[in-house]
C-alpha cells in the first residue's frame, strides 16, 4: 500500500509504476503540489524601467522575496513540497540527474525523458504497446486472472505515455480474447448488454464468476467419472473372479 508521508521510492526500474505511484502521492499531498508539476512554476517577476525619454527600456527583474504576495509565497511552497518530494522519492544514482533542478517540474520531466525516452521514442513504445493490445489472447489453459493481468499492464503502459485506451475498448478487446469455453457466457453479454457502455469491473467480475463455475462443474464432471471407471474396473473384477 501507498505511504502519505513517505514518497514511493525509485531506483531506476520500472519506471512507469513509479510515475503512476508518485503522481497519486504529490496529489494526495495537496492537488496543487501535483499542479506545481504538470504546469510549472516560476519565480515571481517585477517590471523595471530603466533609461529615460526614446531610450527607456523596460525590463523583468525577479521580485525581491520580501515582498512576494501571500499567493505568490504559497505558489512557491507548494513547488518546493514538489521538489523534495522527488528529491526523496529517488535513489542516489536517479538524484544525479536533477539535483541541480529547481522547479519540480523541471525535475519530473528529466526523469520522464530519461525513462521513457522523447516524443519519438515514445511513440515508438506507443505503437509497440497498442500491437500487443490487438494481438493478445487468452490461451486455453490460461486463468481469466491471468490473462486479465497481462492485458492490464499494457493498458496502463498505454496511459502513462499520455495515450488511454477507453473503457469500451478494453470490453470489447477481453470479449474477442476469450477462448472457446467462455463462448456461452461471451454471447449473452454480447445479446443482453450495450457494449459502449458496460462497466470493465462489471465484465470481470461476471467473468470471473463464470469461471470459478464452470471449474467447479468441470471438477465434478470429472469426479465422477472417476468414481464410475472405478466402479466398472471394480465389477469387471468381480465377475471375472
Amino acid at each position: 500500500m501507498g505511504s502519505v508521508s513517505h514518497p514511493p521510492h525509485f531506483d531506476g526500474d520500472n519506471y512507469a509504476a513509479w510515475k503512476a505511484k508518485m503522481k497519486s502521492f504529490l496529489w494526495a499531498l495537496d492537488d496543487r503540489v501535483w499542479l506545481a508539476v504538470e504546469e510549472g512554476w516560476e519565480p515571481p517577476t517585477v517590471e523595471e524601467t530603466k533609461g529615460e525619454g526614446q531610450s527607456s527600456v523596460t525590463i523583468s527583474m525577479l521580485k525581491p522575496r520580501k515582498v512576494w504576495s501571500e499567493d505568490e509565497r504559497n505558489s512557491s511552497t507548494f513547488n518546493q513540497r514538489a521538489l523534495n518530494a522527488l528529491f526523496t522519492a529517488v535513489s542516489p544514482e536517479q538524484f544525479n540527474y536533477i539535483s541541480k533542478c529547481s522547479t519540480a517540474k523541471e525535475a519530473w520531466d528529466i526523469l520522464e525523458v530519461t525513462h521513457e525516452g522523447n516524443s519519438t521514442v515514445k511513440e515508438s513504445k506507443l505503437q509497440n504497446l497498442i500491437t500487443q493490445f490487438e494481438n493478445i489472447k487468452m490461451l486455453d489453459d490460461e486463468s481469466f486472472s491471468d490473462f486479465y493481468a497481462k492485458l492490464s499492464v499494457i493498458v496502463n503502459g498505454c496511459h502513462n505515455l499520455g495515450d488511454s485506451i477507453p473503457e469500451h475498448r478494453v470490453v470489447k478487446k477481453i470479449l474477442r480474447s476469450l477462448p472457446s469455453r467462455f463462448h456461452a457466457k461471451r454471447t449473452a453479454i454480447e445479446e443482453s448488454k450495450d457494449l459502449n457502455t458496460y462497466k470493465l469491473e462489471q465484465l470481470i467480475g461476471s467473468l470471473q464468476t463464470y469461471e470459478s463455475d464452470f471449474t467447479e462443474v468441470k471438477k465434478g464432471k470429472n469426479v465422477a467419472f472417476k468414481v464410475n471407471n472405478e466402479k466398472v474396473n471394480e465389477d469387471s473384477f468381480e465377475n471375472l473372479t
